[in-house]
């Protein structure tokens, strides 16, 4: 009996694959947010001293490393399809790593905005990690996996800048990059001891090496169900986008003068990360018991009801346990939107269909703050919940619109299935 617990407990190639590439996600996204959250600060102590050219710098900052990132993502997603999906991760680490201890050395805004474009570029873990995961995981199996990678990507979100801001304050800002860019080396070194490339990545690889880079792309252009699925990431990006801008200027009205805005405005954030963060994991596990797309109409459904109650609060209190409320809902968007490009994507395209959903996203990012901004400056700040309601209501219409059939999950055999495999007549997803 105890043999055959053992037996149960071992972990499967694929899931610790999964295990190893969450951990190193962690690493990566905690280094990066550490580092991001003050680079406001750190252009002041480049020189930039001017309120107004600050902001300039920082948006230029954030729009370069945007930019770079959408135009890079499928080119990556495409090499990944035709040399493997490990290598395409370890690159991304690499050059995190990199670019994390060049901000540490820099002396001028100049060279800031240099290495940006460059880690917009090179860098792209979460892509990277996504397409890995994906590939490797069993389609029954695979918004649990895919949620379980957005939820290291939403536990470095929410503990970055915390750790960024406790070693900054300690030991200044270049001690910040350093360390992220010692973290994300040993993340990389975890990646190459410990992921493997999955059997099915590498023989898609090789076959993919024959044919023409370019058809990956005109077939999953010619998709109406994968271009509808790319619009409406780029909607999620766009809409997420908005609230950079004015989410702080409306907790600061909210609260009034204080000495403590900084923090409550971190908190406020950090509910909301922490509550997407575990709903990632939980709506990935029952998105492959439901199917993907109903567990997107959920998800997109409570998205943009509770857009519309923010901007009814008149407390921070009442902000941070609605936006708290609102991130149970947001963990699922990814995970299951990234489970439905991969169902509809050809196994050998999967990593090309993965980064042009990634550049949607980032195309979003870049837009939505400078659309953010032009509604906060024409108009009352709570205008940009309620366009972001509507904007997700928008997602929630296109998703029941669509006419694509998702191909059922592969569920294993009774006799070959684990103990936990669901039961073979998991619903299938219907668009």
């Amino acid at each position: 009996m105890r043999g055959a617990e053992l037996k149960r407990l071992r972990l499967e190639p694929w899931q610790r694959n999964l295990w190893a590439i969450v951990a190193a996600e962690v690493m990566a996204l905690l280094s990066f947010q550490a580092s991001f959250i003050l680079i406001p600060y750190y252009i002041q102590e480049l020189g930039i001293t001017d309120v107004a050219q600050v902001a300039a710098w920082t948006g230029a900052f954030q729009s370069i490393g945007a930019i770079g990132f959408t135009i890079a993502t499928p080119i990556w997603g495409a090499l990944g399809d035709r040399y493997g999906r490990k290598p395409m991760l370890v690159r991304a680490m690499i050059a995190t790593s990199l670019v994390l201890t060049g901000l540490g050395l820099i002396r001028t805004p100049i060279q800031l905005m240099i290495l940006r474009a460059i880690q917009g570029f090179f860098t792209g873990t979460p892509a990277a990690a996504t397409a890995l995961v994906a590939t490797g995981s069993p389609k029954h199996r695979l918004a649990y996996a895919l949620g379980l990678v957005q939820t290291a990507v939403f536990v470095g979100n929410t503990l970055g800048p915390m750790a960024g801001g406790f070693i900054a304050d300690s030991f200044g800002y270049r001690a910040t990059f350093f360390g992220g860019g010692a973290l994300v080396l040993l993340a990389t070194v975890l990646v190459v001891v410990a992921v493997r490339e999955p059997e099915e990545s590498a023989a898609i690889a090789a076959q993919a090496r024959n044919e023409n880079p370019l058809a990956g792309f005109r077939s999953i252009l010619s998709s109406p169900g994968l271009l509808a699925l790319t619009t409406m990431v780029f909607a999620v990006g766009l809409t997420y986008g908005l609230l950079g801008p004015a989410l702080p200027i409306f907790i600061q009205q909210l609260v009034g003068p204080s000495d403590r805005l900084a923090s409550i405005a971190g908190t406020i954030t950090g509910v909301g990360a922490f509550s997407a963060a575990v709903s990632a994991l939980v709506v990935g596990r029952l998105s492959d018991h439901i199917g993907h797309r109903r567990a997107l109409l959920m998800c997109s459904t409570g998205m943009s009801a509770l857009y519309f109650p923010q901007a009814l609060v008149r407390s921070a209190t009442a902000l941070g346990v609605v936006r708290g409320a609102q991130g149970f809902f947001q963990g699922g968007i990814s995970p299951s939107l990234n489970a439905l490009v991969v169902s509809l994507s050809p196994k050998d395209k999967v990593g090309a269909a993965l980064g042009l959903s990634s550049s949607a996203n980032s195309a979003g990012f870049a837009i939505g703050p400078m659309l953010g901004a032009l509604i906060v400056a024409n108009t009352p700040t709570t205008t940009v919940f309620y366009v972001a309601g509507i904007a997700f209501a928008l997602v929630t219409i296109l998703n029941l619109r669509v006419g694509v059939r998702v191909p059922a999950p592969e569920v294993p055999s009774p006799a070959a299935a684990p103990q936990s495999a669901p039961p073979a007549s998991t619903p299938r997803d219907r668009a």
